[in-house]
């Protein structure tokens, strides 16, 4: 586990944009020297990241000076691409042609960037990135709301790398990964020497996971039983993981996986420790109240629902 430097340490203010949900957060130094994540406010409303004119105002209210925003994975693709082999003068047109053919609206709409794949994944074939594409006018209307209080707009981020720099930052073999493990759904993230090489979602979540479940004020509480893993949607989980390590161990050619943290409820220990003797390979159930301190807005949220946020404190260390 690397340990992060004070003094290379700034707070930072975000925002974090979603389809139904702002939420406002920053990232600091704790009194007792731990790093920190602080929910300043949260909002819901439906299509929150398009109506940027009707909640400008309830952002510079929590906030002022700088801010950077954090798309969430619902209002951006993220396409596995080959890089063009053309001069690199060129690459930028390369690249627009592929996106034109990809994405579901014109070209002069996107917003794009690549997350290259190391050498190591394309030996003796074309380069690989993960292309990243959204639409450009919903990100306008912020910055220009957003600076019309005040407010400059510093950085603007995708969802999914905070979970790569969550992953990269607390892990130290080259093969590594981590599994977010979310209500509704599954997002496994496979990692080369502290690069994202590979991400996939899966639709089994822990509601199928587990079969007694109560849903009281939107959070899901689960009983875990140990012996209740061995059904079907735990069975279709394990396949498309097993299938993903084949993927980066024969297609990437990147050796085999040797850890895979887990990202949920410490409650779901016991399915850490099915999925580890499914599949062998060492399944370590991430705590990060172990390593950060964790403050929310509402005194009874709770932290798991902010677990796809914290990897922002890593973002500045891992530049």
């Amino acid at each position: 586990m690397n340990v992060i430097n004070k003094k290379s340490f700034s707070k930072q203010q975000w925002l974090y944009a979603s389809d139904n949900q702002l939420i406002i957060f920053d990232t600091s130094w704790s009194k007792e020297g731990l790093p920190c994540f602080n929910v300043i406010a949260t909002l819901n409303a439906n299509n929150a990241f398009q109506n940027a004119s009707t909640h400008a105002d309830w952002v510079a209210k929590h906030i002022s000076g700088k801010l950077n925003i954090l798309i969430a994975n619902s209002l951006f693709q993220l396409l596995m691409i080959d890089v063009p082999n053309v001069p690199p003068e060129e690459i930028d047109d390369a690249i627009n042609l592929k996106a034109a053919d990809l994405i579901p609206y014109d070209l002069e709409e996107a917003a794009l960037d690549l997350i290259h794949l190391p050498s190591e994944a394309h030996r003796g074939r074309m380069r690989m990135a993960y292309l990243i594409a959204t639409q450009k006018q919903p990100l306008s209307h912020w910055l220009e709301e957003l600076i019309q209080r005040g407010i400059q707009v510093e950085i603007i981020d995708v969802e999914i790398t905070q979970l790569r720099n969550l992953a990269v930052y607390h892990q130290t073999l080259n093969q590594s990964g981590i599994l977010h493990l979310q209500p509704n759904q599954s997002r496994l993230l496979l990692n080369f020497n502290g690069e994202m090489v590979l991400n996939r979602v899966f639709d089994t979540g822990l509601q199928k996971l587990t079969d007694n479940q109560t849903v009281l004020d939107g959070e899901l509480e689960v009983t875990v039983d140990s012996n209740q893993h061995q059904n079907i949607p735990f069975e279709s989980l394990v396949l498309e993981i097993r299938r993903s390590f084949d993927y980066y161990e024969s297609q990437l050619a990147l050796g085999a996986i040797s850890e895979i943290y887990v990202l949920c409820d410490e409650k779901y220990q016991s399915l850490c420790t099915s999925l580890a003797n499914k599949l062998g390979v060492r399944f370590h159930l991430m705590r990060p109240q172990d390593f950060m301190q964790i403050n929310t807005a509402e005194t009874d949220s709770n932290p798991v629902a902010h677990y796809n946020l914290i990897g922002t404190l890593y973002r500045e260390a891992l530049q």
